[in-house]
């Protein structure tokens, strides 16, 4: 798509030492929207670019920023900040566990609970500008289960949200960032128009690339992070990456 797409998960303070990992804190990501704002960045969604049919020059002052799992605390400070700055982002939820918690993590790694975001604050987020998008119905990874498995998974929850919300719903993170071998029809029959990942050897509108913001990151990395340059990077490197994942597995 030519634009950056940045990841998050988690934005507080003080975090749990299991999801340290996939938290920033308030300052990192004020940081983060900081840097959007010098760079003249405007933040749009994935529903926006496709019912208003933007690509090309249209697209090199934008920027998206997603939220995975959809933690309740990101109503508590990156919600109030985004609007205070009259910016939009994305929120990916698994429907299975809306109102509930991050059972994946608890279950498989002994993480501690997070409460997630309920059917009330999917509906408010959406009346204030923002997307909602799918992250499966159990987060499940779609490289461990079959295509007809994985088939339900995004179907289930896109018919879900869209009759929590009454619209219709665009975008599927993929849970993990694991892209299945047969994505693009597995997403085009379920009618989504884009699917999101993390690192990618290739990137297709049903496979993006995203980028992620880590406390660690510093105004000159994330800056850095939001150029064309780092996107370029990422091209070659990206490839690098999964021959690596792969003579690891």
């Amino acid at each position: 798509m030519g634009l950056p797409i940045i990841m998050l998960h988690h934005v507080c303070d003080n975090p749990y030492e299991s999801l340290a990992g996939w938290s920033i804190s308030r300052n990192k990501f004020s940081l983060l929207l900081n840097a959007i704002d010098k760079k003249g960045f405007q933040t749009t969604t994935f529903e926006e670019i496709d019912t208003k049919q933007w690509s090309g020059s249209v697209l090199k002052d934008k920027v998206i920023i997603t939220f995975d799992d959809c933690p309740k605390s990101l109503l508590d400070f990156a919600l109030p900040e985004l609007i205070d700055r009259h910016m939009k982002a994305v929120f990916f939820i698994p429907t299975a566990e809306i109102g509930g918690y991050n059972r994946w993590d608890v279950d498989s790694q002994g993480f501690e609970k997070v409460e997630l975001m309920d059917q009330a604050d999917l509906i408010k987020l959406s009346t204030l500008g923002m997307e909602i998008g799918s992250h499966g119905h159990h987060h499940k990874n779609g490289n461990l289960i079959c295509a007809a498995d994985f088939a339900v998974e995004i179907e289930t929850s896109k018919s879900i949200l869209e009759k929590i919300i009454h619209k219709k719903i665009y975008s599927l993170a993929y849970p993990y960032g694991e892209v299945p071998k047969n994505f693009k029809a597995l997403l085009k029959d379920a009618g989504y128009r884009y699917g999101l990942s993390i690192y990618q050897s290739f990137t297709h509108h049903l496979s993006l690339r995203r980028i992620g913001i880590h406390e660690s990151d510093d105004a000159k990395s994330i800056a850095f992070k939001l150029s064309r340059s780092y996107q370029f990077l990422r091209v070659f490197a990206d490839p690098l990456l999964s021959i690596f994942k792969s003579s690891k597995a």
